[in-house]
């Protein structure tokens, strides 16, 4: 979650519902639900909020703007988090789903850290580096090499295994683009679980190995930095997972993708 804009830090205190309600109580403020809000805030021991990021809303920069929620800096004892918060116009009623859902993946070491959750905010771990279209520079300058560009794959897809094992379905990773942060080490990161699910099949490893190396311009980019990979051999090995999804046919998977 890069940023863009001067960081314009603001103490809690000094929030006020003219200038900052918009970005709290998104797209219609209310200074009742502003009040209500500031309250989750105080209870999430935010001292402040920075307007940094490269999404507008009104005159305030912030980090990302989606359809159901906004996400902020906040700022905790010094320490720099990343704040979700629900739009007014959200078809959830809080973001209990997705709290228990990311609690979920971080049980088995995959997502940002969740720290703390209200009725209507997420704190979580900031996560900071590139998205995968400017990781994979496919608007100019220069691709990562084979080997990390294996070395990442590799590590994604054991997460997604991970997830699978555990019965979490991602939902969004056939469009991972907005899902995968490509953290400054390198090391990737899953994003936003909101429309995760415990009651669906898991197709974590199958939609993202399509995602990556079978469909669109980034299976485009990674197949010409990794080399010529069967695309039969690849389909026939994502039926096999995707009928016994074990060690074995996962391992198959990357063995053939040479991860």
């Amino acid at each position: 979650m890069g940023g863009k804009g001067s960081p314009m830090l603001v103490k809690l205190e000094r929030l006020s519902f003219e200038e900052h309600g918009l970005v709290l109580c998104y797209p219609k403020p209310s200074k009742t639900e502003f009040e209500n809000r500031l309250g989750e805030l105080r209870q999430l021991g935010v001292e402040a909020l920075e307007f940094s990021g490269g999404k507008l809303v009104g005159r305030l920069h912030v980090l990302g703007k989606g359809n159901s929620a906004l996400i902020v800096k906040a700022w905790i004892e010094g320490g720099r988090f990343a704040l979700k918060v629900r739009r007014m116009d959200s078809g959830k009623p809080d973001v209990s789903h997705e709290a228990e859902l990311t609690r979920a993946a971080n049980r088995v070491n995959v997502g940002p850290r969740l720290h703390a959750s209200t009725l209507n905010m997420l704190l979580m771990e900031l996560v900071e580096g590139l998205s995968l279209p400017a990781w994979l520079s496919l608007s100019g300058g220069k691709p990562p090499r084979r080997e990390e560009v294996s070395s990442f794959l590799s590590k994604v897809l054991w997460q997604c295994r991970r997830l699978d094992e555990a019965g979490i379905d991602h939902g969004e990773l056939s469009r991972a683009s907005k899902h995968i942060i490509v953290r400054m080490d390198g090391e990737p990161c899953i994003l936003d679980f909101e429309k995760a699910s415990l009651k669906r099949r898991p197709s974590n490893v199958t939609s993202l190995t399509q995602f990556f190396l079978l469909k669109g311009v980034i299976a485009e980019r990674v197949t010409g930095i990794l080399g010529a990979i069967s695309r039969e051999g690849l389909i026939g090995r994502l039926r096999d997972y995707k009928a016994n999804p074990s060690n074995k046919s996962f391992q198959n998977i990357l063995n053939l993708i040479g991860c």
